[in-house]
């Protein structure tokens, strides 16, 4: 194919408009992996280049096009799966792609729900209600950390509502309606349990866009601001700055240390 090109992967770019500078990226993820080159090799390092799709990967189903699409925001977010991108990597016509997804939106609810429901939680069967919530929580949880592009679909006033989706809710109306809830209510405990799930995701989320980003490591920022705020006399009356500037700095351990210490007062306040 003729024409400008992604620097990083190769994807066709489309024509420029003739003002300002060309683009040079398809997405920010490509620019983020060619920014992290030049900060780990130099400048002069060479550009990954993605090998063309060859006839053996082409997709021949609409599940495989959108696999191939998750495999994409796996790698390199939610900012890279463009059209243009996904046929690319599925040896595909853009054209071709539209005859199995209406658009992007609808491409984004197909990730969705061949996500969940390959990796569904299960209902829990057997299990006391407590102990259903806390397995559909941290299920939920883990998806956000395998997929975090997932959050960015379902973490919405409009999410997409396929099967997969609706299943996701069942699980906990069915538990609170279980213990006495009605409905409406039912629905609102829900809401604010996977609420919290979004909400601590969020975090691991921004810490692996700051590290994608060339950021500082966790463990550096937290101790230059924990020596700043001491220097300035800001912990002196905040007991609470004192015992997290003691705590270890691993991002992983600590946003799991909070994401279970917040579950367990949530479940507290909603179950009976």
């Amino acid at each position: 194919m003729d024409g400008p090109r992604c620097v990083e992967c190769g994807v066709g770019l489309p024509p420029s408009a003739g003002r300002g500078r060309p683009r040079r990226y398809c997405s920010r993820g490509c620019q983020a992996r060619a920014y992290r080159r030049r900060q780990d090799r130099g400048r002069t390092a060479p550009a990954r280049r993605r090998p063309a799709a060859r006839g053996g990967d082409r997709a021949v189903t609409r599940d495989e096009l959108v696999r191939v699409a998750v495999r994409l925001a796996d790698a390199d977010g939610l900012d890279a799966v463009s059209m243009r991108a996904v046929s690319h990597h599925a040896g595909l016509s853009t054209d071709a792609v539209y005859r199995w997804v209406r658009n992007r939106d609808d491409l984004l609810a197909a990730m969705a729900e061949q996500v969940l429901g390959t990796e569904r939680a299960g209902d829990g069967a057997g299990r006391t209600p407590r102990e259903r919530l806390e397995r559909l929580a941290r299920a939920e949880w883990s998806l956000y950390r395998r997929h975090p592009w997932l959050l960015a679909v379902l973490a919405k006033t409009r999410p997409p509502t396929g099967p997969a989706v609706l299943a996701l809710v069942d699980g906990a109306v069915d538990v609170l309606t279980g213990v006495g809830y009605d409905p409406p209510d039912a629905f609102a405990g829900y809401l604010a349990l996977s609420g919290f799930v979004q909400g601590m995701a969020l975090l691991h989320v921004a810490e692996r866009a700051e590290r994608d980003a060339g950021g500082a490591a966790w463990g550096s920022w937290s101790t230059r601001t924990f020596a700043r705020l001491e220097r300035t006399g800001r912990t002196a009356e905040r007991p609470w700055l004192a015992a997290a500037g003691a705590v270890p700095a691993d991002p992983d351990r600590e946003l799991e240390r909070w994401f279970e210490f917040g579950l367990a007062r949530l479940l507290d306040g909603v179950l009976p």
